[in-house]
């Protein structure tokens, strides 16, 4: 049963969101990932979660012109990650805002975040998620 809210009469306000301190993800990333993570234990297990924010650190690249990313989901009976949403920043938009975050609706489920591509001088991105 959802965790509710309840008022003074008796009656549901609503779901009860409880969010997680950020957890590091992945750290220090210095190239794009050039195959999809093998075994679930390479991502990040939500069980009993259903939204995810990852905030994405690239302060430390430099030159950092565009980046792409991809969210990877693990299916249990196939044992593999399945690719789900990408997501471009362009040098505009990175420039502006060298620490993007991503909300995502996960459902309980073992994702990892993948470096599709990137062009920078000097590449270096952490990725931090946090659940609610």
């Amino acid at each position: 049963m959802v965790n509710v809210r309840i008022d003074s009469q008796g009656v549901p306000k609503g779901p009860v969101y409880e969010g997680t301190a950020p957890v590091l993800h992945r750290s220090a990333i210095s190239t794009q990932d050039a195959v999809d993570p093998t075994t679930a234990s390479q991502g990040l297990n939500y069980a009993g979660y259903r939204n995810l924010r990852l905030d994405i650190d690239t302060t430390v690249s430099v030159g950092l012109t565009a980046l792409e990313v991809q969210l990877l989901v693990w299916n249990v009976t196939a044992s593999k990650y399945f690719r789900g949403a990408e997501r471009e920043f362009g040098a505009t938009e990175l420039s502006a805002n060298p620490k993007p975050a991503l909300e995502i609706e996960v459902r309980g489920a073992i994702v990892f975040l993948k470096i599709v591509s990137a062009t920078a001088t000097t590449l270096s991105v952490s990725i931090y998620a946090s659940l609610s």
